[in-house]
């Protein structure tokens, strides 16, 4: 990029930091321009959601050293309360940045409504600001400004926010042509945020009904356990309670005590059988099998992990050779085995304060028909009392767990014709493991 005479302004190019300050005109060259904005464009679309926030200050970045400018901002613009605030920050050194987390709906009221309304506000003096931006020009001069330049971020018809660049050292004076440019960019800017928007509501929905199934399945349990088990347990406490009467009374009728006793006996043996069924859900039965590549299954679950990871500072690593037999299984019960397994050592790792954070997947094949995979952590570990329990249903030691993850991941691996176990590690966390038959 170059910064170019323009002749129809009598322009020239902007002094080096630290020169007189004076009025100049920035230019970039058409070709300049079109390499930036293709430079650009190519860089958000080769990168993932979640690299976009550092891409965008990258490039605001490169944009103020390129135009010899000293401050730029991106800010968004906030649906739950509709105003602006900063989120992306850019400034030479030795310039003061914008303040983190401003409230730019506050700080530039007027800046804020041409935004908002879709106006571009290109202030080359800010001492030319209308009266009626009193405000914002106080803030302007607050923060060194001599010149301001202010375009909305647009998806589709809607503005998102604005991005804005400010010069300290120098008044800019800024052409319809170098506007309708930087509209352009501001335009990729506005994109990229909407696509990390729209990526994160998924996320947030995937994981409300993560959570919605979760209660469901546990409020549908309960319920229908409550509702199963009230009926013999009233029947007992009213024949136990008719037993105690007759057994105080003058002449106690036996034979009407037996009976009492033993309709509590049949409807003990009743709640006994409810809890077996209960506890059925949890024991081995007939899965429809089929062949599975546990390659991509271990693939698909880092993908869906791996934001999580990122927001709990986790390092979740996946090792394992480049091909594995297949295995003959179901394939969702296997990734809901593997998810529950990963989620509970995600668990183990945030409930202490260990500066190792740290997930590690080894899968591999023993050449014998087994396939061996273990989940590693470096949590808290696993009290050694515990360990006879660990995987019965129910048992938790979480603050807010139910014991059920650990519980299903047995049954999985189980109805599999598998086994399931763990370990302490010896410097650090815990080991799950579990192998499984190949398909033959």
């Amino acid at each position: 990029m170059t910064l170019t005479r323009d002749p129809s302004a009598g322009g020239v190019r902007a002094p080096a930091l630290g020169a007189t300050p004076g009025h100049v005109r920035i230019e970039l060259d058409a070709l300049g321009f079109e390499d930036l904005l293709a430079e650009i464009s190519t860089s958000f679309v080769r990168i993932t959601v979640d690299q976009i926030d550092a891409e965008i200050r990258r490039w605001l970045r490169r944009i103020v050293l390129d135009l010899d400018l000293d401050r730029s901002t991106v800010a968004e613009l906030d649906p739950a309360d509709g105003r602006l605030y900063a989120t992306h920050y850019c400034a030479r050194e030795g310039v003061r940045p914008t303040p983190e987390r401003l409230e730019v709906s506050a700080a530039l009221p007027w800046v804020t409504a041409k935004i908002l309304a879709d106006e571009v506000v290109v202030l080359s003096r800010i001492d030319d600001a209308p009266p009626e931006a009193a405000h914002d020009l106080e803030m302007a001069r607050l923060m060194g400004n001599k010149s301001f330049l202010a375009i909305p971020l647009k998806v589709g018809a809607d503005v998102i926010g604005a991005l804005t660049f400010g010069s300290v050292h120098a008044e800019r004076q800024w052409s319809e042509r170098a506007v309708r440019r930087m509209r352009l960019v501001a335009e990729i800017f506005g994109n990229a945020l909407e696509r990390k928007r729209a990526v994160s509501e998924i996320r947030h929905f995937e994981e409300e009904m993560r959570q919605v199934s979760r209660v469901a399945m546990m409020g549908e349990l309960t319920v229908s356990l409550a509702h199963e088990l009230n009926q013999p347990l009233s029947a007992i406490l009213n024949n136990a309670q008719a037993a105690r009467k007759m057994l105080a009374s003058e002449w106690p009728d036996l034979e009407e005590i037996g009976a009492a006793l033993d309709d509590i006996v049949r409807d003990n043996s009743r709640a006994v059988e409810i809890i077996a069924q209960v506890r059925a859900l949890f024991q081995r039965g007939e899965t429809q099998k089929s062949p599975v590549d546990l390659r991509q299954v271990l693939i698909d679950v880092e993908s869906l992990l791996r934001h999580e990871a990122m927001m709990k500072g986790i390092s979740l690593q996946i090792a394992m050779p480049d091909s594995l037999p297949a295995l003959a299984g179901q394939r969702t019960q296997l990734m809901q085995l593997l998810l529950n397994l990963v989620i509970n050592a995600f668990d183990a790792i945030c409930e202490t304060r260990t500066p190792r954070r740290e997930v590690q997947i080894n899968a591999s094949y023993d050449g014998a028909g087994r396939i061996q995979v273990a989940v590693r952590d470096s949590g808290k570990g696993i009290d050694p009392g515990d360990m006879p329990r660990l995987f019965d249903a129910f048992f938790t030691t979480k603050e807010k767990g139910i014991g059920l993850g650990l519980a299903i991941a047995r049954s999985i691996v189980e109805n599999h014709g598998g086994r399931l176990w763990a370990a302490r590690n010896e410097e650090q966390g815990a080991t799950v493991q579990f192998e499984l038959p190949v398909q033959v």
